[in-house]
């Protein structure tokens, strides 16, 4: 594929993402699924385009969400989870199977701290502030689920890309 088709093919995923994370930030009960669905754009690049194309599709689609609506956390949370995950992701499953689980939910961990710090210390929005200790686990717990549900849900969609979609694209790719 030449650099004129990889880098106009990156752009549309970057205006596809934006488009999509600026839903979820207007219409914030979504934030979380268009996180979710705007993170696919990530993934057909990678598997279209490879090389550095996904990391700037990831880096660009940031950007523009949090130039346009910096008062959303939508772009924090693509940022530090769902925009990345894809491409961690890629590189998780080149290690031993056994430790996949592991690893993904050592790395949720740490973005879901990381994002309760930004939230809280930067941007001044607390979280868990006047929850009980039985709810801030039980909150915690369900990230957790709620993560690995999303790891699940990104194989489903390659499995999906690859069986169905791909063939698909690559007469459009040509």
């Amino acid at each position: 594929m030449k650099t004129t088709k990889k880098v106009t093919l990156s752009a549309m995923a970057v205006a596809l993402g934006t488009v999509i994370m600026l839903l979820g930030a207007v219409i914030e009960t979504l934030d979380l699924t268009v996180c979710a669905l705007a993170s696919l754009m990530v993934v057909f690049i990678y598997i279209e385009v490879g090389s550095y194309y996904p990391w700037l599709v990831w880096i660009c689609t940031t950007l523009t969400t949090a130039l346009v609506y910096p008062g959303s956390l939508v772009w924090i949370e693509y940022l530090l989870v769902f925009g990345i995950f894809p491409l961690i992701k890629a590189y998780i499953e080149k290690l031993p199977r056994w430790s996949w689980l592991i690893v993904k939910i050592l790395y949720i961990n740490l973005m879901i701290w990381g994002i309760f710090l930004i939230a809280e210390v930067l941007l001044g929005i607390p979280f868990f502030a006047e929850d009980t200790l039985v709810m801030k686990i039980v909150l915690y717990a369900m990230i957790n689920i709620a993560f690995i549900a999303y790891d699940f849900f990104i194989t489903v969609m390659v499995r999906f890309y690859f069986d169905k979609l791909r063939s698909r694209f690559k007469r459009l790719l040509k």
